[in-house]
This record gives C-alpha cells, sequence and structure tokens, in this order.
C-alpha cells in the first residue's frame, strides 16, 4: 500500500482505553513542535487517505557512548495497524526509516535514542537497538540505535520497499 511520510498539520489518532500512549496529546505535541522551529519536527505517516501514524523528533544532537543522536520523542502508529492480523504493517518501522535519514541529514550518522513505553520494547529490539543500562526519570527503557546498526537496518527497509529514500 502506497503511502507517504510528511511533516505534520493537523490530525488525530483514535485511541481505545488501553492504549499506553492514550494520554499523548497529538494536537499540543504538533503545536508545541511549530513553536519550536530548529528544535523538533513532526511526522505523519498517510496512507488510505487516514493517518497511520506520527513521529515526533528532538533535533538538538544528545551525547551518548557512540557519539550523537537525535531523539525519537514520540512513535506512534494508529491503533487500528496494532493487530498482527489486521491493519497496515510496517508503519512504526517507515517512521524509524523516516528518523535515520534526518539523523544522517542532521550529521549523526542514523544514531536515534529514544525511551520506550514498556510494550514497544519488542518493536525497538527487533530493530537492533541497543538497551541501555539506565532508564529515564519516568523510568521508561532507554534505546539506542547505533551508527553501523541504522545503516544495515536503512539498507533493509530500502531492500524490502517499504520506504523509498
Amino acid at each position: 500500500m502506497p503511502g507517504v511520510i510528511r511533516v505534520s498539520s493537523d490530525q488525530n489518532l483514535r485511541y481505545r482505553p488501553t492504549d499506553e500512549d492514550r494520554g499523548w496529546d497529538w494536537w499540543g505535541i504538533y503545536l508545541e513542535c511549530r513553536a519550536s522551529p530548529g528544535w523538533y519536527e513532526c511526522y505523519a505517516a498517510l496512507a488510505l487517505y487516514d493517518l497511520q501514524g506520527l513521529e515526533v523528533l528532538g533535533l538538538e544532537a544528545k551525547k551518548t557512548s557512540v557519539g550523537d543522536a537525535i531523539t525519537v520523542d514520540y512513535l506512534s502508529t494508529n491503533p487500528a495497524n496494532r493487530n498482527l492480523d489486521r491493519g497496515l504493517k510496517h508503519v512504526g518501522l517507515a517512521l524509524m526509516a523516516a528518523a535515520i535519514a534526518r539523523s544522517r541529514e542532521r550529521g549523526t550518522r542514523g544514531s536515534l535514542w529514544l525511551e520506550s513505553l514498556p510494550g514497544a520494547t519488542e518493536f525497538y529490539e527487533s530493530l537492533g537497538m541497543v538497551r541501555q543500562r539506565r532508564r529515564s526519570a519516568e523510568g521508561n527503557l532507554i534505546y539506542l540505535l547505533e551508527p553501523g546498526t541504522a545503516e544495515q537496518l536503512l539498507d533493509e527497509i530500502n531492500a524490502q520497499g517499504i520506504v523509498v529514500i
């Protein structure tokens, strides 16, 4: 299913009461991105005439054990896509590819840093992200995508035709 990832505009996701990210105020997050040009960027994944996922990137370089990285502050797929047997697949992967590409453009060689909600750890680990020893102030797990792994992941995503960069 062809789709596009672009800088976000006024969009909303439909949440279920049990979704871990149900409390995220995407309108507020989007407005914060607009009010902070050069610091944050908000991206929307669109397909089938609908919003399929959102991502916010923090562009200020963060010092890590492998050099600088940009931050994936928020990443969420439309809840309709979270079941294995229905919905669109690879939306989160496509958003991660956009983050890697943006990291490369910013001179951080594809490196990404993020805090994971408990239900998303399997996804990030499947991408080859390295779990860090410490936790965030909120108690979330911290993951780092290292430059070499980022390049391999982007090559695999391109080879599978999930995203064309």
